[in-house]
């Protein structure tokens, strides 16, 4: 069933947590604390939180993209010098670093469908929440009912257990007294002792029903718990005759949270099949780039010792002959730097390296196997379900609706039936009881008597308390909210 949560939140405040010492529950303590506190509310929330998460990603993805990239290492062997990019065999200390920037200028709207795609999905999550607690809600009403039900029952059943006893002790002393013949006090000893099995069965109803209801509200099973209503006579509920139901359908397309989200879905598709087309055609982007470089030696040149002459390698003519060219040779020597002067015009290198890059790029997709393509196609095929969603659910929710009056058309009737059956039972038990003391009815017709009293109260309060939680339903459709 599909309500409304928001009439209801209006109703209900805020709630602390539970005191282990506060007993006393009513139906909106009830229904505000199984709301907040529900296992399966808190997991819809949980997701509602991470479609927020996905929405705030895609705000900041509006954003040009920045970075810094920094290397830092040594070289050894044969090597490039990042300085003069000039490969040299000495060994070095280098270090590259560089920040990067890139823009989206123009992507047909891709980006902003996808931000609204975004935005619109985490609005419908926040949708199914509410649906969760209007489920939840009416889960607890509708145990909470029969849970005060069950307590009715023991109610009667204690009564008539109270009645059977008094009649047994009298009828005891008019056999004893030779009144009545013995098989008279057998017979309502039998009957006490099933009335006495009846309470016993009621109490124990009444508590399974108690458990029920702390179990949707996440509650410890051994948590002191004590039920609060009025009588069930003094509830109020609308008239039956005062509901048209295609009325209150319209007002509830208005208002459920399931058909508000079906809604936003659809437009999430519907944005996110604009943003795959998008993704087909040409986008252009602005890019800029700052970078610099250090390189340093691992040794230091100390200076140079003459080593003689070596050939050069060329040769000049005297006459006929060709006479070899020689040049003085040197011996450089170097040494090994300490770790401060690995740094030694570190500043320096970063600034005469130092350069600067803008520009711009396009980028238009013409073959990628077909995954543009087939995104477009899921994006469409997305929007159908969607649409369909919405048909089901409008379908349905007319069809709770229905079923909601007609249910409590019933209701009511079966109410008005069970009352008159009751005032007949209750007036056949009073003769029958006068008739019984004057000893001209047998002990076994005022039993019957008696039963039929016992089974038309508890059809008078189950038929009363059906009537007052199908009003309820058709009253939260209109926006009423859960109270008693």
């Amino acid at each position: 069933m599909k309500l409304s949560v928001l009439p209801l939140l209006l109703l209900i405040s805020s709630v602390g947590a539970v005191n282990a010492q506060d007993q006393k529950w009513d139906l909106r303590r009830c229904v505000e604390y199984g709301m907040k506190n529900n296992i399966n509310v808190r997991q819809t929330a949980i997701q509602a939180e991470q479609s927020k998460i996905s929405y705030d990603q895609a705000v900041m993805a509006q954003l040009p993209s920045l970075g810094y990239s920094m290397s830092h290492g040594f070289s050894f062997g044969r090597t490039l010098d990042r300085t003069t990019n000039v490969y040299t065999s000495r060994s070095a200390m280098f270090e590259q670093m560089s920040i990067q920037s890139n823009a989206l200028l123009f992507n047909f709207n891709s980006r902003k469908n996808s931000l609204m795609a975004s935005k619109l999905s985490w609005e419908a999550d926040q949708a199914a929440v509410d649906k969760a607690a209007n489920d939840i809600g009416l889960n607890i009403a509708a145990t909470y009912l029969r849970a005060l039900l069950s307590r009715e029952q023991v109610e009667i059943s204690k009564i008539v257990l109270d009645q059977t006893n008094a009649q047994y002790r009298n009828t005891r002393k008019l056999v004893d007294a030779g009144s009545l013949p013995e098989l008279n006090a057998a017979e309502l000893e039998a009957t006490v002792a099933r009335d006495s099995a009846t309470y016993v069965q009621a109490m124990s109803q009444a508590n399974l029903d108690k458990l029920s209801l702390k179990s949707l509200l996440s509650l410890q099973a051994d948590i002191p718990f004590e039920l609060v209503a009025p009588p069930i006579d003094m509830i109020q509920v609308d008239n039956i005759l005062d509901i048209v139901p295609d009325g209150l359908y319209q007002t509830a397309l208005t208002s459920q949270p399931q058909i508000k989200g079906n809604d936003l879905r659809m437009q999430a598709a519907q944005k996110t099949l604009l943003a795959s087309k998008a993704i087909m055609k040409p986008s252009i982007s602005a890019f800029g780039q700052l970078s610099s470089n250090f390189n340093q030696f691992l040794k230091k040149p100390l200076g140079y010792t003459y080593s003689g002459e070596q050939q050069t390698g060329a040769y000049i003519k005297q006459g006929v002959t060709q006479v070899p060219v020689y040049a003085p040779a040197y011996d450089l020597k170097y040494q090994m730097r300490s770790f401060g002067e690995y740094w030694n015009g570190y500043g320096k290198q970063l600034r005469d390296q130092f350069g600067q890059g803008l520009g711009l790029s396009v980028n238009i997709p013409i073959f990628n196997g077909h995954q543009a393509r087939a995104n477009v196609q899921r994006a469409y095929l997305e929007v159908k379900k969607n649409d369909l969603a919405i048909e089901r659910d409008k379908l349905q929710l007319k069809q709770d609706i229905y079923t909601a009056y007609y249910s409590a058309s019933g209701a009511f009737q079966t109410y008005l039936a069970r009352q008159k059956a009751l005032e007949t039972a209750a007036r056949s038990f009073e003769l029958a009881s006068k008739r019984y003391e004057i000893g001209v009815m047998q002990t076994i017709e005022w039993l019957t008597n008696q039963n039929n009293l016992t089974r038309a109260k508890i059809d008078k309060v189950v038929a009363q308390y059906e009537y007052v939680f199908r009003m309820k339903v058709l009253e939260f459709y209109k926006g009423q909210g859960l109270k008693l």
